[in-house]
């Protein structure tokens, strides 16, 4: 079951990008706050759906005090924080670029489990199965070949917003550590999307409401849902391996999506590809704490 829900967390985590750079790509003039708005109403909505069945069925819905629901609060909005910033960074750069920026997460996550003398230790082990792991995933979505062509004068707000997103993923991370040991992480992630929809409800969505465009509905609709999927398979696996360690595994996001489209949709791996696939497992299994 351990095993599963880790294999969920590293699927899921990486299907929400690619929902919503198609969106980008598909429909004019989407409103990337739009998509915003719409993904956490549809979390919030799921998530008020279970509350209520929790409670009213099967009476097993935890209420937390108030000073825990502050505490669940702070990370509701670097977790609301974090999702913006990717979404926003999807208007001006590829997907491949803000993925790539994404998964040097690990390497803060564990500077800052280091600093503030966590279990979770940053070796000379873990840099150099990082940097294998960065390279393989670099190489298997063909990063460098899209370097090149890139306009960077154009794109230096995407990297700037994708930026601050893994910054606040970062502090995200080394913080559910504490509170997914408190509480189960389901009643955390419950907490975390009820307080997000209620900020986007009360202070965002009168907004933004009358001029919602169908393309925003339906990329933040199917963002919503991967997102919620995502968020509870994540916290489970945390919970299990620590922020450094799920923060490592989520480097296998790319390298598994282009093995699916080489044994589904029979695509071909290019040698690079393959060498990129061969270092992210080395990496991340040099890199990986013993916890």
């Amino acid at each position: 079951m351990k095993g599963l829900i880790i294999v969920l967390a590293v699927f899921s985590a990486s299907i929400e990008p690619i929902i919503i750079k198609v969106g980008y790509n598909s429909f004019k003039n989407i409103n990337p706050f739009e998509i915003i708005v719409v993904k956490n109403l549809v979390s919030f909505i799921i998530f008020f759906i279970i509350t209520f069945f929790n409670y009213f069925i099967t009476k097993s819905f935890k209420f937390l005090r108030m000073r825990d629901i502050l505490d669940i609060s702070k990370v509701s909005f670097l977790l609301l924080f974090t999702t913006s910033m990717s979404i926003i960074s999807l208007k001006f750069i590829p997907a491949i670029i803000m993925l790539t920026i994404y998964s040097i997460t690990p390497l803060f996550v564990g500077l800052t489990n280091s600093l503030i003398k966590k279990s979770e230790s940053v070796s000379l082990k873990f840099f150099l199965g990082f940097i294998l792991a960065f390279i393989g995933v670099s190489l298997t979505i063909g990063v460098y070949d899209l370097l090149f062509n890139l306009n960077w004068k154009m794109n230096f707000l995407g990297v700037f917003f994708a930026f601050l997103g893994v910054l606040s993923s970062t502090i995200y991370r080394t913080t559910l550590d504490y509170l997914t040991h408190k509480y189960t992480p389901f009643v955390v992630s419950n907490y975390i999307f009820l307080i997000n929809g209620l900020i986007i409800l009360l202070f965002i969505f009168p907004f933004v409401f009358k001029n919602l465009k169908l393309g925003s509905v339906l990329v933040g609709f199917y963002g919503g849902i991967s997102g919620s999927i995502a968020n509870i398979a994540f916290l489970y696996a945390l919970s299990i391996l620590g922020s450094t360690n799920v923060s490592l595994l989520n480097m296998l996001n790319q390298p598994t999506v282009i093995l699916l489209s080489a044994f589904i949709l029979k695509e071909k791996l290019t040698v690079y590809q393959i060498i990129g696939i061969f270092l992210t497992i080395l990496g991340i299994t040099i890199a990986k704490n013993k916890k």
